[in-house]
């Protein structure tokens, strides 16, 4: 088989499937071949339908990844080929298309196509490796259409395509995921200390390099986070699993095998409630907050039976919410294994 004995049609077929990474190896190899041909800059007697049937295509497929680069969004292909920008600009030369035409069709310059794509792994051809030396955060699209926001100097290790029972991703540094529900397909981040497993949401991961303290932190859905064993001889001394749920955060620290599941510095407001109370119990403020910011408050009901309050709480967080509150009453809260445990010796009504 060679390109130059296809129809439009064929070519056409031809072209779509290698740009898909669908194709079979004796096809990849004709495409290649053809390449190789272009590079060497032999003339090839092709008519002018065909050739702009490879053109078009050829275009198409520089427009879309140099739109995805620009967004950092690889395609579902990730260049698994061999073809890559000088092999494109070695194509549009073959089919008569100048550098000038070259530049302005890629629009985008050669330091941003090639040092912030997505490389493979040298390692394992079938890995893509996206290091984000940038100096800002930079959102990656994987196969399954989840997000990744990778904080600068981050890495993220995935692969062209996903497995069928699972979807794995491998991070360095520290990235925000908005994963794509399927509860057929967990999808898991391996730190190299813990490692993070979802069905469906958005979270934050943060694993430093050396001994420092990993974080997960949890804005919807929930994860599971299960610390790995640095050698056999550790395996006994690294605790299970926890769960975390949203504006929770998961603190392993290597030194002391140690892991922990608080409330993330500063809350998110999950549901929105009016929080306007007039004459209305302590408890229902309690449970109000609760809802608010999906955070468990415990208090002593018997103490605060009785006790109204009249308060208007608007654009406070969720601790200066409480911090009013227990002004009001005179009262104290603590944060306790991931819950707001409210303390107070009995309240009047003010």
């Amino acid at each position: 088989m060679a390109v130059l004995d296809m129809n439009q049609e064929e070519l056409r077929d031809l072209l779509q499937r290698y740009q898909e990474g669908v194709c079979t190896p004796e096809e990849k190899r004709v495409v290649e071949d053809w390449y190789d041909v272009l590079g060497h800059e032999r003339e090839l007697a092709i008519g002018k339908e065909e050739k702009e049937v490879i053109q078009a295509a050829l275009w198409e497929r520089i427009a879309r990844d140099t739109f995805e680069a620009q967004d950092m969004s690889p395609p579902a292909s990730v260049w698994r080929t061999p073809i890559r920008w000088a092999a494109a600009a070695a194509i549009a030369a073959g089919l008569g298309l100048g550098a000038q035409q070259w530049l302005s069709a890629t629009h985008t310059a050669p330091e941003l196509a090639t040092a912030n794509r997505p490389t493979l792994d040298p390692d394992a051809p079938q890995w893509m490796v996206y290091a984000n030396h940038t100096g800002k955060a930079q959102r990656i699209t994987l196969p399954d259409s989840s997000h990744v926001l990778v904080s600068a100097e981050g890495e993220l290790k995935y692969p062209g395509q996903f497995q069928a029972e699972r979807r794995i991703v491998h991070l360095k540094g520290e990235a925000f995921f908005e994963v794509t529900h399927d509860a057929t397909r967990p999808f898991l981040v391996y730190t190299n200390k813990v490692v993070t497993t979802v069905l469906g949401t958005s979270f934050v991961v943060k694993a430093p390099v050396g001994q420092q303290a990993v974080v997960v932190q949890v804005r919807t859905g929930k994860v599971r986070v299960t610390p790995r064993a640095e050698t056999e001889a550790t395996e006994a001394q690294v605790p299970g699993s926890i769960v975390v749920l949203p504006n929770q955060q998961a603190v392993y620290t290597p030194a002391q095998h140690q892991l922990q599941r608080e409330l993330v510095a500063q809350p998110a407001l999950l549901a929105p409630q009016p929080f306007v109370f007039d004459d209305r119990p302590v408890a229902e403020v309690l449970a109000a907050l609760e809802v608010a910011y999906g955070v468990p408050i415990v208090y002593d009901a018997p103490s605060l039976a009785g006790c109204t309050v009249n308060l208007s709480l608007r654009n406070e967080s969720l601790y200066g919410k409480l911090d009013v509150l227990c002004k009001m009453l005179d009262a104290s809260y603590e944060q306790k294994n991931a819950q707001i445990v409210f303390h107070s010796k009995g309240c009047q009504s003010k």
